[in-house]
């Protein structure tokens, strides 16, 4: 049984500016994002942000994912598993992924996947796998990627921690880069 620690937001009782914030991204994290004074709609502008950066929806998605399965977290992979698929990965692949299984894996993205790792399990990634990552990815693509990854741990990490619940619906992304605007 699940307990509940925060009550979230009330649709009925947002103020209008949370009610914005809301719509643009109409799930129980914005819900529960909208606890704090002043953080929701940043943190939301941030993930609509990240996907306008350097890489492409295949490669943030292989990131989301290993992140998700590291820090356990089934907002992440509830949510973007069908990004995932939309964005050309296979079951097998996202499988693969999930268990750090390289084996049938290209070098960059065996490269990627170990320093994500290493970035959410040690807090940093390893001097060498930055060399071996920047092998085939450019600096930006990498902060983009670091950057994804800690976006991911902390989203997983607030949803965890508060114990907000699972939207029993899926959420739509099409508003959420209009934060940024």
């Amino acid at each position: 049984m699940t307990i509940n620690l925060v009550e979230l937001k009330k649709i009925s009782e947002m103020s209008k500016e949370e009610l914005s914030v809301y719509d643009k991204f109409p799930s129980n994290l914005t819900r529960g994002l909208l606890l704090t004074k002043c953080s929701a709609g940043p943190h939301l502008a941030l993930g609509g942000a990240l996907t306008q950066g350097y890489l492409n929806d295949y490669e943030r998605e292989i990131i989301v994912l290993r992140v998700a399965k590291l820090v356990n977290s089934d907002f992440e992979r509830i949510i973007h598993y069908p990004l995932a698929i939309k964005a050309g990965l296979t079951e097998k692949e996202i499988d693969d992924i999930e268990n750090a299984n390289y084996s049938n894996m290209s070098e960059n993205r065996v490269s990627m996947l170990k320093y994500i790792t290493e970035c959410i399990l040690q807090g940093s990634a390893s001097v060498e796998s930055f060399k071996e990552l920047n092998k085939y990815y450019t600096q930006g693509e990498i902060a983009d990627a670091t950057h994804l990854a800690g976006h991911c741990w902390m989203t997983a990490m607030y949803l965890s921690s508060l114990n907000i619940p699972l939207d029993e619906t899926e959420t739509s992304w099409d508003k959420l880069t209009e934060l940024n605007n």
